[in-house]
């Protein structure tokens, strides 16, 4: 009710009394008048000075402290940014939760105020928004108080709040089950012209011919002569319910007027009685807010999401139900088995005999683990190709021998006894040939990943570290980064790829092999001093260098590392030869690699794969020529690691290629020294795997095991429950030194990737006899001394040094 009795305002204080009142007398909920009360407040702001959004920066702190004012979720922000100040938060960090709480807010705010808020504000003044509108009605602004524009502005905003009050409730609403409310303002008298309540009238007559203004309806009461808009509303006043009734079919109408007037005759009602009704007559009865209201919109959607998760989630998250095993043990297209297995949850092996070697260590696993207590262990799995593809013969996967060695130690943690023991679970994880399937590749995006295999295994399974890799290829190295990136560390073995140890390779990497830098330098200095190298050649040996083009990470990284060691000392000639199917194969390059050889009598230097060796050599057997020397002659082959049935049966061997004397890299030489850690290895060894032979391939895998179990049972005492991170910062912060490894003695942290100075023996298998000969020993030994000569008196030439390593190209 707008009584001009009461105002002192003019049309401000009507509007002002008319919004209040609406909110006072609201029968159930609660009424919230946004836009008008953002409008009214701007009238109560002081623009600034200086530029445009100066000027706009104190209505917008004027807008945002009685926003503060009105929502609670803000305003407690705002406390609970000042207590945390005063209490707990200095400094920076105070700054970080003030910003959060209070500026990120407030300047979204001020963004939405430039840019979206109240946009028909703005058309009102035909402006481009809000804020640029709000300086021509704040404090000395263009505007009055009382300018036709300002009303209007004041009135459609409450207008905007009551037709949003009034829109048709969702049917998750708690108001829902309530009626939409109609917004009455009753006038019992209309005033003088200049009066506020004429001045509401006409403002209201005004924009309710330009929008529509049905939320609300205005009745007026005159004793003189109606204004010209005003519509009669003819209610029968003497019945009880006239006015009710009257008011109820105006409400369902869809007429156009925007006042109704309430007429009443001066000469018939001089006590007022009409007056006194309207004042005083029966309220309105309506149901009240009841906690009940808000069970249909809270429960229902927690029903529909309940439903949807039980249906959608995985079989796995049901109760009761066991979680499987991600998806492992795939058969791919190039007819092997790739993933990841403890021996027992599915099978890597491919069916008949060239699966059984891999058959038989997985049942070894099987066992080893199924002597592990319930209880605390940790993981570690065997990451490496153990697998050809259909159509390839030739020497089985190097990491089937290095797997056997990580078995062995597997066998004599678990067996033993020690303070802090942690036992030791072995997973096996087989990449296919080439390293094909260990890691994504975007070429091909559907093949399996088994680094992310991996990856998922790592807190059902207690993945602690991964071990292995044993080759140097761009996808042993991005299977390495996948799991970089998930936070495992990696221990490798086989590997010497400069790339692999690199400025740029992943943080959590290590090996404990020797990189090519090292190698390189070795092979340069055996060829130009070896008295059994000039026996077979010349004092100036020449190098036929047989190298994979296409194997950039090792075969062409050792290439070109030789090269720049050797190329001072003696000629040189170049044979390409790939390991994959392609141009050059052991038959094409053979006669060429024999008749080299047989010009410059000189050495062939293999620097490929050891697993396509015995091709080439068959096939420089088979072509005869200059590969077939006069009686009593050999040809010399040097090559950076041999097969592992050369290195175990070297006498069958000296038969099967006797037109060659073999001289090989390897990491570790038997030695008559009971001290010796490979002595102690060999009986490990023995103990699991009575029947095969040990050798340095297999010492690795061996070590490689007992470091990180070393490292792990080094945290138990600080960090019961050993974390993959644990592992990777005791290596980089404290580090394994002195290690007693069965391939030699070892050192990794955070300067040494790999360990310096890494013991480096070449072999030789003497022909006929085919008996073994170790003719160079540098490195840090097994007495841990640093080698300062190899040979044998009176034939004695320095050890190539770590620093002498030529560096990456």
């Amino acid at each position: 009710m707008v009584d001009d009795a009461e105002l002192s305002g003019a049309f401000l204080a009507a509007i002002d009394h008319v919004a209040l009142r609406f909110q006072l007398t609201m029968p159930s909920g609660r009424l919230r008048l946004r836009a008008f009360h953002t409008c009214r407040a701007v009238l109560e702001a002081e623009r600034g000075t200086g530029d445009l959004q100066s000027q706009q920066q104190p209505v917008v702190d004027v807008l945002y402290s009685e926003l503060l004012k009105r929502r609670r979720s803000l305003r407690a922000g705002a406390r609970l940014a000042d207590f945390l100040g005063q209490h707990l938060l200095t400094g920076w960090l105070q700054g970080i939760v003030a910003a959060a709480v209070v500026g990120v807010p407030k300047l979204f705010y001020g963004w939405f105020l430039r840019r979206w808020g109240l946009r028909w504000v703005a058309d009102e003044c035909r402006t481009a928004s809000f804020l640029d509108a709000a300086l021509s009605f704040c404090r000395e602004g263009e505007l009055d108080r009382e300018d036709p524009r300002v009303r209007r502005i004041l009135l459609r905003a409450l207008l905007t709040d009551l037709r949003t009050a009034t829109r048709r409730r969702s049917r998750l609403s708690h108001l829902r089950s309530r009626r939409r409310w109609s917004f009455v303002v009753l006038i019992p008298e209309i005033d003088a012209a200049d009066g506020p309540s004429r001045a509401l009238l006409g403002t209201f007559a005004e924009l309710a011919g330009d929008h529509p203004s049905r939320p609300l309806l205005v009745l007026a009461g005159c004793a003189g002569p109606p204004p010209d808009y005003a519509v009669p509303l003819s209610a029968d006043l003497d019945r009880p319910n006239g006015l009710a009734d009257k008011v109820c079919a105006v409400l369902s109408e869809d007429g156009p007027e925007p006042v109704r007037l309430v007429t009443l005759p001066a000469d018939d009602d001089a006590e007022g009685t009409a007056r006194n009704k309207i004042e005083k007559g029966s309220g309105i009865t309506v149901r009240k807010d009841q906690p009940l209201d808000w069970v249909r919109p809270s429960v229902v959607p927690v029903l529909v999401l309940a439903t949807a998760a039980f249906y959608l989630l995985p079989v796995s998250l049901w109760p009761g139900a066991e979680r499987p095993q991600p998806p492992s043990c795939v058969t791919v297209s190039t007819g092997e088995r790739v993933g990841v297995t403890d021996g027992e949850q599915c099978d890597l092996a491919v069916p008949g005999d060239p699966g059984k070697e891999l058959r038989d260590l997985e049942r070894q696993v099987a066992r080893e683990n199924a002597r592990i207590p319930d209880g605390q262990y940790r993981t570690l799995v065997f990451l490496a190709p153990l697998s050809l593809q259909k159509g390839v013969y030739d020497d089985p996967p190097l990491g089937l021998q290095i797997l056997r060695g990580a078995i062995a130690q597997q066998h004599k943690l678990n067996a033993g006894v020690r303070q802090n023991k942690m036992p030791v679970r072995l997973l096996i994880a087989n990449t296919g040939q080439y390293f094909q399937y260990g890691a994504h590749d975007d070429a091909t995006p559907k093949d399996p990943d088994v680094a992310q295999m991996i990856i998922d295994r790592q807190r059902d399974e207690h993945i602690a570290a991964v071990i292995g890799i044993t080759q140097s290829r761009r996808e042993s190295l991005r299977a390495v980064q996948e799991l970089d990136q998930a936070g495992i560390p990696v221990v490798a073995n086989g590997v010497s790829g400069s790339t692999m140890v690199g400025p740029d390779s992943p943080q959590r990497y290590f090996q404990i092999s020797a990189p090519n830098t090292r190698l390189g330098p070795v092979f340069a200095d055996f060829i130009r001093h070896s008295p059994q190298i000039h026996h077979l050649t010349s004092a100036k040996p020449h190098a036929v260098v047989v190298y994979d083009p296409t194997d950039l990470f090792f075969s062409t990284d050792l290439r070109n590392v030789f090269l720049r060691a050797y190329r001072p000392y003696g000629g040189i000639e170049e044979v390409t030869y790939t390991e994959k199917p392609g141009a050059t194969t052991p038959d094409s390059i053979a006669t060429d690699v024999c008749n080299k050889v047989a010009a410059t009598h000189g050495i062939v230097v293999y620097l490929a794969r050891s697993g396509v060796l015995p091709s080439l050599l068959n096939a420089m057997q088979s072509v005869g020529g200059q590969c077939q020397p006069s009686d009593g002659a050999t040809i010399p082959l040097i090559a950076e690691s041999a097969p592992i049935d050369f290195q175990l049966n070297p006498a069958h061997t000296a038969r099967a290629y006797p037109y060659m004397t073999l001289f090989y890299e390897t990491a570790n030489a038997p030695t008559s020294d009971s001290r010796d850690p490979y002595a102690q290895f060999t009986q490990d060894f023995a103990a699991v795997f009575g029947h095969l032979s040990a050798d340095a391939d297999a010492a690795g895998g061996f070590d490689t095991v007992g470091i990180v179990s070393k490292v792990i049972e080094n945290l138990l005492p600080a960090t019961p429950d050993v974390q993959p991170n644990d592992i990777y910062l005791w290596l980089t912060a404290h580090g394994v030194s002195q290690y007693p490894g069965a391939s030699g003695v070892l050192q990794l942290d955070a300067k040494n990737k790999y360990p310096p100075d890494k013991a480096v023996y070449i072999r030789e298998i003497t022909q006929p006899a085919g008996a073994t000969a170790t003719l160079l020993s540098c490195g840090i030994l097994p007495d841990r001394q640093n080698r300062a000569t190899w040979g044998t008196a009176p034939h004695t030439f320095p050890c190539p040094r770590e620093e002498s390593g030529s560096p990456t190209d």
